[in-house]
């Protein structure tokens, strides 16, 4: 009798395991959702975030809490959600660098640790200079890096971020020698173009379109090969160093997702309500009045095959600088 008793608890709770995630998923979401931020306040990242959580909030149905999680250029934020439960109730608005984690060697993690929902938004990056500047044009600018190899003065962020890529890829497919430094931040390298210290930077469009139309910055091209969306009388940067015409366009979007192993019909809810989110006037305003541009047209396992293809650029540009910590050929990444 107490075999057979054993065996119907345990036939119970076998049957309680299979059915848990379906029930589980069928529920979702009963409580409110922590949306991480791997990023400080205030950066493009958060900024996006904190005009996206509303609005998520509003077509999920449920209290969406954004979590500051920065440090380790991302790292620290991403390996945070991935240690929660892959329930749906933490959920990354991620930047790029999940792309290169490996390669760069601050965390294990990459964007196949977790389901893609969508790309978001991204911000233009450009070429600018002081207003003082000599340099009228991005020809001008390149004629002179040629002329004196070393002495023109680039700021970026950081190793790794976005003005360091962009800085590489003039100097490796353009063949340009100038000298790169990084400020510790993108507000940093900005203000040592317009105090005199570096020569140009590359900032994202969104974050300095007051100074160009206040006249205190300079744009020369947009970094890509088509013209900018919100200033389009900027060329493209092909156009002065055509070398990197089949680079290009290379964005640094923020996106969504979840961790692997989330239920199937969970990130389908999360997927339905980003949707929503996206498609809202508040987040199409949001857009257009910050210079910011949609990309969320690009879901599933199309971000993965973007973000991919991402790597490979940037991954082998970092390796090829010495600055990469792991060869991407390790992770499988091909050179592009």
């Amino acid at each position: 009798m107490l075999k057979q008793w054993k065996c119907a608890v345990l036939a119970c709770l076998v049957l309680s395991a299979l059915l848990a995630p379906a029930a589980f998923a069928d529920g979702y979401p009963s409580k409110g959702v922590t949306l991480v931020v791997p990023w400080g306040a205030g950066g493009v990242t958060d900024v996006a975030a904190r005009v996206f959580a509303p609005l998520f909030e509003k077509y999920l149905g449920v209290p969406v809490v954004i979590l500051n999680r920065p440090g380790a250029s991302g790292a620290i934020g991403t390996e945070y959600a991935y240690a929660r439960p892959a329930d749906g109730y933490t959920i990354v608005f991620s930047a790029e660098t999940p792309a290169t984690f490996r390669i760069m060697d601050v965390s294990r993690l990459s964007f196949h640790d977790f389901e893609p929902i969508m790309l978001l938004s991204h911000s233009e990056k450009i070429i600018a200079v002081a207003p003082e500047s000599p340099y009228q044009t991005l020809a001008d600018l390149v004629k002179d890096i040629r002329a004196r190899p070393g002495k023109v003065r680039f700021s970026y962020s950081g190793a790794g971020a976005s003005g360091h890529v962009q800085a590489l890829l003039m100097m490796q497919k353009g063949a340009l020698d100038f000298s790169a430094t990084p400020f510790g931040g993108g507000n940093n390298a900005l203000l040592a173009v317009l105090g005199g210290q570096v020569d140009f930077t590359s900032p994202n469009i969104g974050t300095v379109k007051d100074y160009i139309a206040s006249g205190k910055l300079r744009a020369l091209a947009v970094f890509d090969r088509n013209r900018s969306v919100y200033l389009p009388e900027l060329p493209p940067i092909t156009e002065a160093i055509p070398e990197m015409e089949s680079f290009l366009p290379l964005d640094y979007p923020n996106c969504l997702m979840v961790k692997k192993g989330t239920p199937a019909d969970v990130t389908a809810k999360v997927a339905e309500a980003a949707s929503k989110a996206v498609a809202d006037p508040k987040w199409k305003e949001f857009l257009e009045n910050n210079w910011y541009v949609g990309l969320d047209s690009v879901r599933g396992q199309d971000m993965l095959s973007y973000w991919d293809n991402w790597a490979s650029v940037v991954g082998w540009v970092l390796q090829d600088a010495g600055v990469a910590k792991k060869s991407p050929e390790e992770f499988g990444i091909p050179r592009p």
